[in-house]
């Protein structure tokens, strides 16, 4: 009896201990579970990621008309292998660039592209610094963003961007400053865009009665063409109104809120446009978050006239004048003084 029990003892105890071990070796192979890393982020994931994600959402296909399956096609093979971050930024950057847009934008930690040749092709057509010694003699005002000077009787407003805020009381401090001129001449060039708002502000004090501005046609679906029904904006009046004469300056790097100002005020029927071409950028943009964490922006809206026209690639100007590098190095500027011509 007593080797009975005492055999028992002893096999109950290696069983105990069996079990025991196969308890940590599952526990042990829990943790690897638990330690796997997800896989890698191929190059060609984010790729494809990028590509389908502009395939969808991305507005301006037809309007700059755009094979994107063609693009796809003639880039895809360069993204078969591994690549470091930084050669995939380029890749990914020189696909985009097809898209020329200045909207278009991809961002990482360590660097950011957008498109810039809508402005950087092309003459500069701007120099503040011979406006400012040779045409305003350094003798200006300056109210909230904007900087202005009554000279025979013709005022000069220069807006560098309309990221800088203003206010409807900064507003009626300049036009209540305008009112006794002849003719306004509204320097808008380099103004590279920002808030729409100002924009509007600026562009109420023109106008007596409310506006059509524009229509704004958002994308929907997944298709190329699937889009909402097109929505009618308005501008109504605000604050001082001023009905003589304008003369709007213009050029390449008038962007996104300016080109839409540029847009709004070539219906005035008191206005000329001089200078360059605007650089476009009729549209809303809209962010997307990458599978490797970088950041892409594209335009998904299409911004249309009033005559339903799209504006993504820019107004044109009624009077073309550029300033050649020689008369920038010579503190001229062509485009200022046919605006004064125009208004004496």
């Amino acid at each position: 009896m007593y080797l009975l029990f005492f055999f028992t003892y002893r096999l109950l105890k290696k069983l105990r201990f069996i079990f025991l071990i196969i308890v940590i070796i599952n526990i042990c192979s829990c943790e690897k579970v638990l330690q796997l890393k997800e896989p890698a982020i191929t190059s060609a994931a984010v790729f494809e990621d990028v590509w389908k994600e502009l395939d969808k959402k991305y507005a301006l296909f037809s309007v700059k008309n755009i094979n994107w399956d063609s693009v796809y096609n003639q880039s895809r093979p360069q993204f078969t292998a591994e690549l470091n971050n930084n050669d995939l930024f380029k890749r990914i950057s020189n696909m985009l660039e097809v898209l020329k847009d200045g909207h278009v934008s991809l961002i990482s930690p360590e660097k950011t592209y957008t498109y810039d040749n809508f402005y950087t092709l092309y003459l500069r057509n701007f120099n503040f610094i011979n406006i400012e010694k040779n045409y305003l003699k350094n003798q200006y005002n300056k109210t909230g963003p904007v900087i202005y000077k009554i000279v025979d009787s013709i005022g000069y407003l220069y807006y560098s961007s309309f990221r800088d805020n203003i206010s409807e009381e900064d507003l009626n401090t300049i036009f209540n400053t305008m009112t006794a001129t002849k003719g306004l001449i509204v320097d808008v060039r380099n103004n590279g865009g920002g808030s729409l708002s100002n924009a509007e502000k600026l562009f109420s004090r023109f106008i007596n009665n409310r506006k059509l501005v524009k229509y704004e046609v958002i994308k929907k679906g997944p298709a190329h063409n699937d889009f909402l029904d097109k929505e009618a904006f308005y501008i109504s009046p605000s604050g001082n109104y001023y009905s003589n004469k304008i003369v709007l300056l213009t050029n390449r790097t008038c962007f996104s809120a300016c080109n839409d100002f540029v847009m709004y005020m070539s219906y005035l029927p008191n206005i000329t446009l001089v200078g360059d071409q605007t650089g476009g950028g009729g549209s809303v943009p809209a962010n997307y978050l990458l599978l490797n964490g970088w950041k892409l922006q594209y335009s998904s809206s299409v911004t249309l006239s009033p005559d339903n026209l799209p504006v993504e690639n820019g107004i044109q100007p009624d009077i073309q004048i550029i300033i050649s590098p020689f008369q920038e190095a010579n503190g001229i500027d062509p485009i200022l003084e046919k605006a004064y011509q125009l208004l004496r």
